[in-house]
């Protein structure tokens, strides 16, 4: 298999590459050539401390996008007919530290070819990857039950979807907004208190994150953990929390975010093997259609 960018050379990234055995996302194509936007998934769920499974959330998606509506009648666009393309899936690596350093490789050189990454995950620590594969000075939003902000979990491990928002401090974020949180240890409070570049919207104080969100300026990096919802709206994750938004509310607040600042943008922690009619996997392949037309067609 060979994925020519834009200068007509290989990419080295295309080693990391599964062959292609599954339909693409929505049918999109796999040359990324005349993309702007290109889709990856990381079947990776090795840093998970609640349920396995949401390695399985990239192929179930795609299988279930094939019987979905393209079409948003809403903004009058159909998501298949974007200039974006579906690579297929990276191999499933071995260790949390092999997975952010491959995905950080495929995002940085599809960033450095003009491409907005889309992942699909996958644990959330497929989203530090991607944040190392961008040029450092970027802003995050992020939609999570969770803080993400511990410094070990479980102890002793510095890597795991437990701990990603505070690795990605200490690296390329320079500041970030959590929405929807809900689920948060006395640890991380204590720890956000020292930490001035991250402010939390959580679902009593909605009223405000649309101020929240229009004062970020510049890059900005969309990761969207599927426990943000409510559980009625997604019943497919591994650590759910009561009390989440609603797929409206979500679909709303991207309308907000996803402009020509987006460098790149991911949906996580989706686990199909417990998950209800496959609810979950729908919403996330929504999702990414609203995503994909907000970005490339407004």
């Amino acid at each position: 298999m060979s994925i020519s960018l834009a200068s007509g050379c290989v990419e080295s990234y295309v080693d990391l590459l599964l062959e292609p055995r599954l339909p693409t996302f929505i049918g999109l194509s796999r040359d990324v050539k005349a993309a702007r936007a290109v889709l990856v998934g990381v079947p990776h769920d090795s840093s998970s401390t609640c349920k396995p499974g949401c390695r399985f959330a990239p192929r179930r998606v795609r299988e279930v996008s094939q019987n979905l509506e393209t079409y948003d009648p809403r903004l009058g666009v159909d998501a298949s007919e974007l200039p974006a393309a579906d690579v297929g899936d990276l191999r499933e690596a071995l260790s949390p530290a092999k997975v952010v350093e491959d995905v950080a490789k495929v995002v940085r050189e599809l960033s450095r070819a003009g491409k907005t990454p889309f992942v699909i995950g996958g644990d959330h620590m497929v989203t530090l990857g991607a944040l190392k594969g961008l040029t450092e000075g970027f802003s995050l939003i992020m939609f999570d039950a969770h803080l993400d902000y511990r410094d070990e979990f479980p102890e002793g491990e510095k890597l795991s979807h437990a701990t990603m928002l505070r690795r990605a401090r200490e690296g390329p974020v320079k500041e970030a907004i959590v929405v929807g949180a809900r689920a948060i240890s006395k640890e991380e409070i204590v720890a956000l208190e020292r930490d001035k570049q991250i402010r939390v919207v959580y679902p009593w104080s909605m009223s405000r994150v649309k101020d929240e969100l229009s004062t970020l300026s510049g890059r900005i990096y969309v990761t969207v953990d599927m426990d943000v919802f409510d559980p009625s709206v997604a019943p497919g994750v591994g650590c759910p929390e009561p009390g989440g938004l609603t797929f409206s509310e979500l679909a709303e607040l991207l309308t907000e975010v996803m402009d020509s600042r987006v460098v790149g943008f991911d949906v996580v922690e989706a686990n199909p093997l417990v998950d209800v009619n496959d609810i979950t996997s729908c919403a996330v392949a929504k999702l990414l259609m609203k995503a994909l037309i907000l970005l490339l067609a407004r």
